[in-house]
């Protein structure tokens, strides 16, 4: 009997965190509230079911809980981690540094949100990967939202040799950039000498598009430039070295 309030109480775990996030997405709440609020309600009822399944063992609760009390001191060492990522998890909730389906960096990884629980955030990544990150991590490191402004700008910079010309190199860069309606007029579109390197002349290209446009907008520029180059002769040069070498003269 035990075991079955126990699975009858997990069944019923999933079910309410469903209905849950069912019921919030209805009202104007954000996404990642319901997702939170709905892995709470989960938490919740199978605490509920594992308490019932004791009782029916005929343990005493009263003595359970007094144990349990005993060793709370020990359990809050154990259970540190976790109840900073719960409290990390209501502080995402309420300070709102994101919503679902915002992109972000963080660290090595970037990706979409996909949902947030009472311990851990998940982001899907650009090749379909799901990366679960302690929300303790997120409040207390640096997180950069690419989504909330709905813009990003787009920041190409391409190496051409010194013999080329450049008026016609930034001209190219131009009429692919205004050839382009995915590209934002305003802020206006930069295209300009970069730098000075030892092998060749960088000319950048900074324009701005909508957020869903950005890695679209870079593959196409980027086989553009290439061709675009490739018709008009100018040669994007390697890093080479040149080595002299001289004679000495044998020594009597």
């Amino acid at each position: 009997m035990a075991a079955l309030i126990f699975i009858v109480g997990w069944f019923l775990a999933r079910l309410a965190a469903r209905l849950t996030k069912k019921a919030i997405s209805r009202g104007k709440v954000d996404a990642l509230v319901a997702s939170f609020v709905g892995s709470l309600v989960k938490a919740l009822v199978m605490i509920v079911a594992a308490v019932s399944a004791v009782a029916q063992l005929g343990i005493n609760i009263t003595s359970l809980v007094a144990a349990l009390g005993a060793a709370g001191l020990t359990a809050s060492f154990a259970l540190q981690g976790s109840l900073s990522n719960l409290v990390s998890g209501m502080q995402i909730i309420f300070t709102k540094p994101f919503k679902m389906g915002d992109y972000l960096s963080f660290g090595t990884y970037e990706g979409t949100v996909k949902r947030i629980e009472i311990l851990s955030t998940t982001l899907s990544t650009f090749d379909n990967k799901e990366v679960i990150i302690p929300n303790s991590m997120i409040t207390s490191d640096v997180v950069v939202n690419f989504t909330s402004s709905g813009t990003r700008r787009l920041d190409l910079s391409y190496g051409v040799s010194y013999q080329s010309d450049l008026a016609r190199v930034k001209e190219i860069l131009r009429e692919l950039v205004d050839g382009d309606q995915r590209v934002l007029r305003e802020p206006e579109p930069l295209i300009a000498v970069g730098e000075m390197r030892d092998s060749s002349i960088v000319v950048v290209a900074k324009f701005w598009c909508k957020q869903e446009d950005y890695w679209p907008l870079y593959y196409t520029m980027q086989e553009a430039v290439k061709n675009a180059f490739d018709r008009e002769g100018i040669s994007i040069p390697y890093p080479q070295l040149d080595v002299h070498l001289k004679e000495r003269s044998e020594e009597q």
